[in-house]
């Protein structure tokens, strides 16, 4: 090979590698830029990147309650009382099995609509409580005090209330799902659970609709009307396209536990009727997880909670 020929070759080579040099760091780059762009995608959260991966591990656990002429009975109210002390213990003891630096848990406590009783709102601002990695101990402790003192005081006072009011105005439930649940009860930082004690009739004078068989209520007289009292009544409510109208949707990111069902209607099949509006309500809302359990002692009921909150 002759030295031009030789020169020649060396060069065609050199620009060669040359090339593909530039063609790698090229494709280095546009991958950096893909995995900027995906991590940015990703972590688009209001969460710190050490909260967000702690996400199923740090609680919000929210309460609804229905203050409506259900509470007029005392084993009720002893019973929501108990409950509510129990579902403290519960999460008092979630927050002592964690580390320190990954505290981000909160249980709060809601009414719709809201009493006219400034004590009784007081009181659920007092169990409005969160831990973070500054909490105390002491803190703890006083969480489940409160949980298991003020409940009682609370129920007192919308008894009151009622009576001032000249009767109870209901509980608006299915408004709350509506207008309220995505933004009180949900957010991106944390595992959402709403806990409902409930009896599992649903009425507000304020939200009475109807769209044709399905309903944004149900009362004692109108299950009756039904006349679901036969084995064959499953059919009837899939046949009939019964329930309660769905109130919002996309709640997939939502847990709920509703504690409480009681019937106070001779249908033997009652509760069980219930509990389909209940569950296909959630279906038809999107939420993935719930439980609906009716009333129990809360001995037994604080396992349920605990079996649902912990995921056994």
């Amino acid at each position: 090979m002759s030295s031009t020929k030789y020169y020649l070759h060396y060069a065609l080579l050199m620009v060669g590698l040359v090339l593909i040099s530039c063609a790698k760091e090229k494709k280095e780059t546009l991958d950096e830029d893909y995995i900027v762009k995906r991590e940015s995608v990703t972590n688009n959260s209001k969460c710190p990147e050490y909260i967000l991966k702690e996400k199923e591990n740090n609680l919000n656990i929210s309460i609804l309650l229905d203050l409506s002429d259900r509470i007029e009975d005392q084993k009720t109210k002893e019973r929501d009382s108990a409950y509510l002390s129990s579902l403290a213990k519960v999460f008092v003891n979630h927050v002592k099995s964690k580390k320190l630096i990954l505290l981000e848990d909160k249980m709060q406590l809601f009414f719709n609509p809201e009493p006219s009783d400034d004590k009784i709102n007081d009181i659920a601002e007092k169990l409005r409580v969160r831990f973070t990695k500054e909490t105390s101990k002491e803190s703890l402790t006083e969480a489940q005090t409160l949980y298991d003192e003020h409940p009682s005081r609370l129920y007192a006072l919308a008894q009151d209330d009622a009576k001032e009011a000249g009767g109870y105005p209901g509980s608006d439930i299915w408004r709350f799902f509506k207008d309220n649940v995505k933004d009180y009860v949900m957010d991106d930082c944390h595992r959402n659970i709403l806990v409902l004690l409930t009896d599992g009739y649903m009425y507000y004078d304020g939200t009475v609709m109807k769209e044709k068989n399905k309903t944004s209520y149900l009362t004692p007289r109108s299950l009756k009307a039904l006349q679901l009292n036969k084995s064959n009544w499953e059919q009837k409510i899939k046949d009939g396209q019964l329930g309660f109208i769905p109130a919002n949707n996309d709640l997939d990111d939502l847990e709920v536990l509703v504690i409480g069902i009681t019937s106070h209607n001779e249908n033997p099949y009652a509760k069980d009727i219930m509990e389909v509006y209940w569950r296909e309500w959630f279906d038809a809302m999107g939420i993935k997880k719930y439980k609906i359990k009716n009333a129990g002692l809360p001995s037994n009921m604080e396992k349920v909670m605990s079996d649902f909150i912990q995921k056994r």
